[in-house]
This record gives structure tokens, sequence and C-alpha cells, in this order.
């Protein structure tokens, strides 16, 4: 992965651990680059990637880990690793997640059993297995990635929404619980934004993206870097009084109806 020189950015996070899981693809690809631009010690967690992380740890790295959220055993096995490795664990961004889209009725009890298992469980599963850590060393930031359809009700995906209004609320409870030592806890909801997942969706009709546009006050689709800005000011001291909160990074499309 590329990165840009760190002077460009004002936030530093040296000398920080961050763990992002879906982090070799889309909105975590750019997350990982925008952590370890700023500093910190990154790895990206995928099950496709292999596990790559030889040498002495430097900050702006990136390594590689792979684990399947979806299993705690792995997730526990995954947040050793990075204490082996690092000694600690600062920032965890949960951005491992899927959409699959089917009208409520003709869904296959799988692919919701699936959304769950990996949208939400494997939310959970990660954000337990840093919380000691965090919680011995007295500070933490938890970046969950939740979506707009934890607020908008969307067609045809149920499932995927049900899931990441869970995350939202999980994401406020986590808070409430760990403040006292010293974690914040707080999500970012992306609009549509242009990632792999989405690209087949878009690709398959011109009206979709036509559609979409309509929606959004600011006249373009997402970009994977449009989120990755706003997890960093969570991940950092900038936002050490922010916690249980949601910051959506839509475009304006949750502000309101255009067409009122």
């Amino acid at each position: 992965m590329s990165t840009e020189t760190r002077s460009s950015h004002p936030v530093d996070l040296s000398g920080r651990v961050a763990i992002v899981t879906g982090g070799t693809k889309g909105i975590g690809e750019a997350i990982v680059r925008r952590l370890a631009t700023s500093g910190a010690r990154v790895v990206a967690v995928s099950r496709s990637t292999p596990t790559q992380m030889s040498g002495p740890p430097r900050d702006g790295e990136v390594v590689t880990l792979a684990a399947d959220v979806t299993v705690r055993e792995q997730v526990d096995q995954m947040v050793a690793a990075v204490v082996a490795r690092h000694g600690t664990v600062d920032v965890l961004v949960n951005c491992a997640g899927t959409a699959r889209r089917a009208p409520a009725l003709d869904q296959p009890d799988a692919d919701w059993r699936y959304m769950v298992e990996l949208n939400l469980f494997g939310t959970l599963w990660a954000c337990r297995a840093v919380a000691p850590i965090m919680a011995r060393n007295g500070r933490g930031r938890i970046v969950n990635i939740s979506s707009v359809a934890a607020d908008l009700g969307l067609m045809n995906r149920a499932g995927y929404g049900a899931t990441k209004g869970a995350v939202r609320q999980l994401t406020r409870c986590l808070a409430l619980e760990w403040g006292c030592h010293g974690i914040t806890v707080n999500a970012v909801g992306p609009g549509i934004t242009v990632t792999p997942l989405v690209q087949p969706y878009l690709a398959a009709s011109p009206e979709r993206e036509r559609t979409m546009l309509h929606k959004i006050p600011l006249g373009r689709l997402g970009q994977p870097d449009d989120m990755s800005g706003a997890v960093l000011f969570l991940a950092s001291d900038l936002a050490a009084y922010v916690t249980g909160q949601t910051i959506y990074v839509d475009g304006g499309w949750t502000a309101g109806d255009v067409d009122w």
C-alpha cells in the first residue's frame, strides 16, 4: 500500500498501535493508509490476505494478519498476535462487513445469519477482545463502521440495515460501559461509497448512480478516503471528549429530503 508523506497530516498517531478489520480493500484499505500516514503502526486484518508481520515494528508501518472475525477464537488470537508484536492496542477500527441485497421475504436464512455474524458479532468480538487491554492502559479508541442504513430504511436491505442499526446501538452501549476506563467508542456511518462491493451494483445500471446523486446535496458519491478522514478524527486525541456518537459521512443524504 502506498502512503502520502506524514507532513501533510496535522494529526500525529506516532507510537499508537491500530487494528483495522476488513483492512485490505475499499473503505478499510483507505483507513489503514490514513492511519499509517499519520504515524500509527497499523495491522490490517482480512480473511483473504497472508499474514505478514516480520521485521521490527516501526511508526507508520502496515502489516497484514489473517483472521476471520466471525470466529471469536480467531479474533482473540488476532489480538494476542498484535499484542505480542507491538505490546498493546490503542485503536480498533471495525470495518469488516458485508451487504447482501434481497427482499426480506425472499432472502435466504443463510444470508441473514452471515450478515449478523460478520457485521454485528464480528464487531462485538473485536471490541470485547481489545477492551481489557485498553482498560489497563486507561485509554483507547474504538471506531465501528455502521451505515446510513442504520437510520434510513432502504429497499431490499432489511438484513443489512438491521445489523448496522445494531452496530450503532452497540456503539452507544459500549461507550456508556467503558467510558470510565478512558475508552471512547464511536461509529462512522458511510453513505453510498464507491468500493469493490458497491461498484458491480452501480455498473449494472447507470440509472442507479443518477438516482443516488439526486439524493446527495454535495452532488457526488462517496469515496473511501472520505470515510477515512472521519475515522482518523475519532481515533485521535482531537476526539478525546467524543463518545457514543455516529458521524454520518454521506454528502448530506441523511440531512433531509431534497424534493420537499
